[in-house]
């Protein structure tokens, strides 16, 4: 599996605009989901706690994001749900990640005017193809190009409810089949089918994150 960091600057978005209006703080997004012509963040903020109200205010000031949400805090860090527009006026460039079958490894930090994303692939191609493209909307630099090995083992159930995952289209974009669906083709309860699926993508994320 190959990995690769870039660092892109999108002038537009609230991501590579936010750690330049607070830059005394540290901003990462711990959790992004594709859902229904939006998408949502979980944003970590850490820093001194008396801007976090000036935080939520410039996010909600914006007119690419629709809601926010603060989720908690305490003298330290806040938690916020940020969700964006996701249409043709405001299309994402995680959707080349996407198209060239590359996805997030670990949370996407804010630093300066840069949104850092780290990728993994199976195929190095695929970061190259990423690459080419990003390059011609965005100013970006890869700072990282790795070939890592996945060495954590998986139980018999572990790897077959993962095959099963993508073989049925699980991990493409827009998901193929529910894992609703894909419990009932295989016959299995979907809490069982859920459960060995989660352990084994923990497995395999933590070994490759780790690395």
């Amino acid at each position: 599996m190959f990995k690769a960091q870039f660092h892109i600057y999108h002038k537009t978005c609230w991501g590579s605009a936010i750690s330049i209006q607070f830059p005394e703080h540290e901003f990462s997004s711990v959790d992004c989901r594709w859902v229904k012509q939006r998408v949502a963040h979980i944003l970590l903020a850490r820093g001194a706690a008396d801007t976090f109200n000036d935080i939520v205010h410039y996010l909600k000031k914006r007119t690419d994001v629709t809601k926010v949400e603060m989720l908690s805090k305490d003298e330290h860090t806040i938690y916020i749900r940020v969700v964006t527009k996701k249409d043709r006026h405001t299309s994402q460039f995680s959707d080349i990640f996407f198209a060239h079958e590359c996805f997030p490894v670990v949370p996407t930090r804010f630093e300066g005017k840069y949104e850092i994303w780290t990728l993994g692939t199976a195929v190095k191609k695929n970061i190259t193809a990423v690459y080419t493209d990003l390059k011609q909307h965005h100013p970006l630099k890869m700072t990282l190009l790795t070939e890592e090995t996945i060495a954590t083992p998986l139980t018999k159930k572990q790897r077959d409810v993962l095959n099963y995952a993508k073989h049925f289209g699980y991990y493409e974009w827009p998901r193929k089949m529910s894992v609703t669906k894909m419990a009932k083709a295989v016959h299995m309860p979907k809490t069982v089918f859920l459960s060995h699926l989660r352990k084994a993508e923990k497995k395999v994320i933590h070994d490759f994150v780790s690395k």
